[in-house]
């Protein structure tokens, strides 16, 4: 699937057309910021059809796979990452690649892994299948081991939800 542009939107009313992705994802992300309201990013192909994703005022996005498969990405360890979804994730470590390829929703894949901490309620996991998006977006096919880190054996944290 090619895009040829991709039309910004606000309440529905237009406020971009781009035949760049990088720039309608960057503005779109920057005016939502800006504006405090969601931006919707169409993306339009080649045969007519079209895509949508959504950015939110906060620097998350809803269905950005529709228009950015991702990029399998190695996280630098120390780097906070914002999930596409919300939440930030810190790099504790990177673990070594196991060979297995994860794919998302829209065919993007990646082999990388890491152990991330969620920098508000020190959830710890191994995240497999780790996709940066062109927005710097984060998301992962699946987590393993999840803890809190140092709080095991602390009874308070025992209801808390995890990631």
């Amino acid at each position: 699937m090619r895009f040829t542009r991709f039309t910004l939107t606000q309440d529905g009313h237009a406020i971009g057309d781009f035949s760049a992705m990088e720039l309608a994802v960057g503005t779109a992300k920057q005016h939502a910021a800006d504006t405090e309201k969601p931006v919707t990013v169409m993306a339009h192909t080649e045969g007519g059809g079209s895509q949508e994703a959504i950015f939110n005022p906060d620097g998350t996005n809803d269905k950005i796979w529709n228009i950015d498969k991702g990029r399998p990405l190695i996280p630098s360890f120390g780097q906070v990452y914002l999930n596409r979804g919300g939440g930030e994730y810190r790099c504790i470590s990177r673990t070594p690649m196991t060979g297995t390829t994860y794919y998302n929703a829209s065919g993007g894949s990646s082999s990388t892994a890491a152990v991330f901490q969620n920098v508000k309620s020190g959830w710890t996991f191994t995240a497999k299948g780790i996709i940066q998006y062109i927005d710097g977006t984060i998301e992962w096919d699946h987590s393993s081991d999840g803890h809190f880190a140092g709080k095991k054996e602390d009874p308070t944290w025992a209801g808390r939800r995890h990631e």
